[in-house]
């Protein structure tokens, strides 16, 4: 078994489990509206510590994710699976998105919105700019009818649904991140403490 830590909580993973298996077993914070398909993008993550304990991007993360991010560490939760026994660290892009939206209600404003504004656009740019290729290459991979009916058999969409259920009432009930420090107050606290340092 492997360990996976998912939004800073350890998960055990078989090999060759997917990251959205993993995290759908667990109710971690994940999209999976189209249901491992790669197409709807909701599952992506970005793999923080133990990247090569994945498989290498298949080729539908090499036609949403550009080469830039893949390097930066992400990944499609559907597609990147275990293939190694050391530990991995994971952070779901819905949980970065969800922990910036509560900074920008804890901390700086005008930082925390700047910054979770940017994530929603440098996402966005990087889609639009490889359209309409990038869709049209991911509907000849998944083909048409798995597009239209990501659910094989009323037990998938029981299942999908189950898994819904179990990430949305997670994502409910986990505490709001702590909030993020104003950097100025911590310029000053640093500064005051020298000074108290120096008494």
């Amino acid at each position: 078994m492997t360990t996976v830590t998912i939004n800073d909580v350890e998960m055990e993973a078989r090999p060759g489990e997917r990251i959205l298996d993993i995290a759908r077993r667990n109710g971690a914070h994940i999209g999976f509206v189209c249901n491992g398909t790669g197409f709807c993008q909701t599952c992506k993550v970005r793999v923080l510590a133990g990247g090569e304990e994945l498989n290498p991007p298949t080729d539908l993360e090499k036609n949403w994710i550009p080469e830039r991010r893949l390097q930066e560490g992400w990944r499609l939760g559907c597609q990147a699976a275990i293939r190694g026994k050391e530990s991995v660290v994971i952070l779901t892009n819905a949980e970065e998105l969800r922990r910036q939206a509560f900074n920008i209600l804890n901390g700086n404003v005008l930082t925390n919105t700047s910054t979770f504004v940017g994530n929603l656009l440098g996402q966005g740019i990087d889609q639009i700019a490889s359209y309409p290729f990038n869709m049209l290459n991911a509907v000849a991979k998944i083909g048409l009818g798995r597009l239209l009916n990501p659910w094989q058999s009323m037990e998938q969409f029981s299942q999908w649904l189950s898994d819904f259920g179990k990430v949305f009432d997670q994502t409910l009930n986990s505490p709001a991140p702590a909030p993020a420090r104003d950097p100025l107050a911590q310029v000053r606290d640093a500064a005051a403490e020298v000074r108290r340092a120096s008494e």
